[in-house]
């Protein structure tokens, strides 16, 4: 996703809905609206999982179906490796002659089930194969190049401020509305992954005709003014792209539902912020992922959400889960949210690896707590 890493039990209830029969107990406490993420090569590869998929999710009440349309990763396939009919970025091995965007909308749709193509951004190897031009990079206090991503394994981005890699991604999102009944569109990846990048050629020199100053010498370490306007700087860029989006989508789609994966607001460094994507798009999907990042699960509600729902008051949100916590951890989350943020109808659930009847069997009964 988003980024990789990343079910429950009852909820008490006050003393007299708990006492009820079940049917009487699901009118008490209104029922979350599921959303499932599906990532292709975990488990798509031919017709037969798309239908289990779907029909699975149809036995669960799930009411949106999140396809991966690009991959998202350097794992299974490099990212950037698409697995629809496109006649603009390749095709992923083994998926050359079928269509897993084309198949699961078919699918989906005839059991009333939307889907949004989710559409990964500047993590993408192949677009950094086809133009090295547009490949980010970054300043180690030492030297200059190109960002490979963290410790574990490398990974390949494009400059999220290149006119030419924001050109090409907006090309690939033309090319999947224009050919396929989706219901909607969701952008992943619409980030950088730290302060001390973009600092390619190009960028650097837009920067400095700017602001007199060559972001190299920007003090990246510590907090200080040149971050501050450096930051500010990226963080508009980031946000005129997503406008861009919407435009696109207004010019060949009208209406299409538009949401973008982001990270926690807290996290200012990557050049997100949520407060200047609410006039483009319609919702907003914060992954709460508190493990991966060493949090309590308290801050799922106490910032995630607090500051989104802050940033973005008038937008909706509709948080990413992963479906592998503890019964306690899930109780916790869901009843801050009835209590702190009312407006939240929908849950999305994250599964890096397969989804499973088991999964769909507990998501189901998550969202009725």
């Amino acid at each position: 996703m988003i980024t990789r890493r990343r079910s429950l039990a009852t909820l008490a209830l006050p003393a007299l809905a708990a006492s009820l029969p079940f049917s009487m107990q699901a009118r008490t406490i209104a029922r979350f609206d599921n959303e499932i993420i599906v990532r292709t090569p975990r488990n798509l590869h031919d017709v037969g999982d798309v239908e289990r998929i779907a029909n699975l999710a149809a036995g669960a009440g799930v009411t949106v179906i999140n396809v991966l349309a690009k991959q998202d990763e350097d794992d299974e396939v490099p990212s950037g490796m698409v697995f629809y009919a496109s006649e603009i970025a390749p095709r992923a091995s083994g998926y050359e002659s079928f269509d897993v965007l084309e198949a699961m909308i078919r699918a989906a749709h005839r059991r009333r089930i939307k889907v949004r193509a989710w559409v990964p951004q500047f993590h993408d190897r192949a677009a950094a194969l086809r133009d090295p031009g547009q490949q980010m990079w970054s300043y180690d206090g030492v030297r200059l190049r190109p960002f490979t991503g963290g410790d574990r394994h490398q990974e390949y981005f494009v400059n999220p401020l290149s006119g030419p890699a924001q050109e090409y991604q907006r090309s690939l999102l033309r090319e999947i509305t224009k050919n396929y009944d989706v219901d909607g569109i969701v952008i992943d990846w619409v980030r950088f992954d730290n302060y001390n990048m973009d600092l390619g050629l190009e960028t650097r020199r837009v920067f400095k005709a700017h602001f007199g100053l060559d972001p190299i010498e920007i003090d990246f370490a510590t907090d200080n003014p040149n971050r501050r306007i450096w930051n500010s700087w990226r963080t508009k860029g980031i946000a005129d792209y997503v406008a861009s989006v919407r435009r696109l989508l207004e010019e060949t789609r009208r209406g299409l539902d538009f949401g973008v994966y982001i990270l926690p607001p807290e996290f200012v460094e990557v050049g997100q912020d949520a407060s200047q994507f609410t006039e483009a798009v319609t919702f907003l999907s914060p992954m709460a992922y508190f493990r991966d990042w060493g949090k309590e699960v308290a801050w799922v509600n106490d910032n995630v959400l607090a500051q989104t729902r802050a940033k973005a008051p008038g937008t909706k949100i509709i948080p990413v889960f992963d479906c592998d916590w503890r019964e306690a951890e899930y109780r916790e989350i869901l009843t801050g949210i009835r209590r702190d943020s009312p407006r939240i109808t929908s849950l999305s659930w994250f599964v890096y690896g397969q989804w499973t009847e088991a999964i769909f069997r507990r998501i189901d009964r998550l969202c009725a707590l």
